[in-house]
C-alpha cells in the first residue's frame, strides 16, 4: 500500500470519533484555578472546526465538569480529549485534565502531564536541553544588567524583559541575551513517517532589524512589527537534536522549540533563511507542549511553506490532506495527525 493510501485510510477511521474539548471558563474562580491567560472564542472556534472538518463528533466542557463528571461516572464514551486548559500559574492546575485523561485511560491532545510540568518549567526544561548538548544562554548573577529574564512558568511571552534581575520579584530565570534572531520550530508527528518530524522553522524578522528585538508580549500584541520567513532546509544535526529533545519530554503530537539564532552584525537580513538553519549559532530558549494554534500564526505559516517546498518530508502528507479534507485547516491537519499517532502508539 502506498503512502497516499495508507494515510487515506488512517484519516477514514477517525470519522466519527467522539472527541472532547475541555477549555477553561473565564470566570472560573475555584481555588488554584488563577489564570493569567485564557483562550479566546476564536482559538476555540478554530479546534470545533477541526473536530467537524475530521467528520468526528465534539463533545464541549469546561475543565470543572469534566472533571466533576470523570469523578462521579456520568461521562459518555469519549475516543480523544483535546486540552484547552490553558494559562494557569500552578502547573498541577495545568497538568489536571492530562492527569486525569491517564486515570481514565482516554488518549490527550496534545500531552500528557509529564510535557507539561517537564516542558513548561523554564529551569527543568534548561537542565534537559543542556543535558542533551544544545546551547543555552548562560545564566547571570543579580548584578549583571544586560541579561534577560523570564518568569518559571509563564507562557505567551508574558512577563519577559531585558534589564536587572534585582527588579523582577517573581520566579524565573536570568540569562544572557542573545543578540539575534527568534525562530521557532514546529515540530509534529508525520503519519507518513510514523514518527515526530519538524515542520519548517519561521524566522522572526522584525522590520527595525535591530539584533536586540524581542518577541515579548507587547511585540505580540502589535502583531505587525515583524515579518515571518520559512527556512526552506536545516542542517542535520538541527533536526536530528529537535527531533531527540522532543522526545524526551515526551512530545507524541504537536508542539514547538524556540530559540535564539546568535547575530554579530549590526542589523539582521532576511537573508539567513536563504541556507539551512544552523546548528552552531542556535540557543535553545524554550519548549512549548501547548502551542497556541490559529490560522495565520507559525504552524500555519509552516504549514503553507511544506505545502509548496517538494522536498520537504511533510509536503506529501499536507497535499493528501487537502485531497482528503474539504476546506482543510492547520488545526484539523495537526489533530488528525495527533489521533493518528495516540491511536498507534501505547498511551
Amino acid at each position: 500500500m502506498t503512502h497516499d493510501k495508507m494515510y487515506e485510510s488512517l484519516i477514514k477511521t477517525l470519522r466519527g470519533k467522539t472527541v472532547a474539548i475541555i477549555y477553561i471558563f473565564e470566570k472560573e474562580d475555584a481555588p488554584g484555578f488563577e489564570h493569567y491567560w485564557v483562550w479566546k472564542s476564536d482559538i476555540i472556534s478554530g479546534w470545533l472546526n477541526a473536530v467537524q472538518e475530521l467528520e468526528c463528533v465534539p463533545f464541549i466542557l469546561d475543565v470543572r465538569t469534566f472533571i466533576q463528571k470523570a469523578c462521579n461516572h456520568s461521562l459518555p464514551h469519549i475516543d480523544y480529549v483535546l486540552n484547552l486548559n490553558c494559562g494557569c500559574y500552578l502547573l498541577s492546575t495545568l497538568s489536571l485534565v492530562p492527569s486525569m485523561c491517564s486515570f481514565l485511560n482516554i488518549p490527550c491532545v496534545p500531552c500528557n502531564a509529564i510535557s507539561i510540568t517537564a516542558g513548561e518549567n523554564k529551569n527543568i526544561s534548561n537542565l534537559i536541553a543542556r543535558a542533551m548538548d544544545l546551547k543555552i544562554p548562560r545564566s547571570l548573577d543579580i548584578i549583571n544588567n544586560d541579561g534577560i529574564y523570564r518568569p518559571l512558568n509563564l507562557g505567551s511571552s508574558i512577563g519577559l524583559k531585558k534589564g536587572s534581575f534585582s527588579e523582577f520579584k517573581t520566579s524565573g530565570v536570568y540569562q544572557e541575551f542573545i543578540p539575534g534572531y527568534d525562530v521557532t520550530i514546529p515540530i509534529s508527528y508525520n503519519p507518513y513517517i510514523g514518527d515526530i518530524d519538524l515542520l519548517p522553522p519561521i524566522l522572526y524578522l522584525p522590520k527595525s532589524l535591530n539584533p536586540d528585538w524581542i518577541y515579548d508580549a507587547e511585540e505580540k500584541i502589535k502583531d505587525n512589527s515583524f515579518t515571518l520567513l520559512p527556512f526552506i532546509e536545516v542542517e542535520e544535526a538541527v533536526r536530528e537534536s529537535m527531533i531527540a529533545l522532543s522526545k524526551v519530554f515526551p512530545i507524541q503530537t504537536f508542539g514547538r522549540i524556540d530559540a535564539r539564532i546568535r547575530c554579530n552584525e549590526k542589523k539582521l537580513s532576511a537573508k539567513i533563511v536563504e541556507r539551512p538553519l544552523p546548528i552552531k549559532d542556535l540557543y535553545f530558549i524554550e519548549i512549548n507542549s501547548m502551542p497556541t494554534i490559529e490560522q495565520n500564526d507559525s504552524f500555519d505559516f509552516a504549514f503553507d511553506a511544506a505545502q509548496k517546498n517538494e522536498k520537504h518530508s511533510f509536503n506529501g502528507c499536507i497535499k493528501e490532506y487537502k485531497k482528503i479534507i474539504t476546506n482543510p485547516t492547520i488545526n484539523g491537519f495537526l489533530l488528525s495527525c495527533s489521533m493518528i499517532s495516540l491511536s498507534t502508539t501505547k498511551y
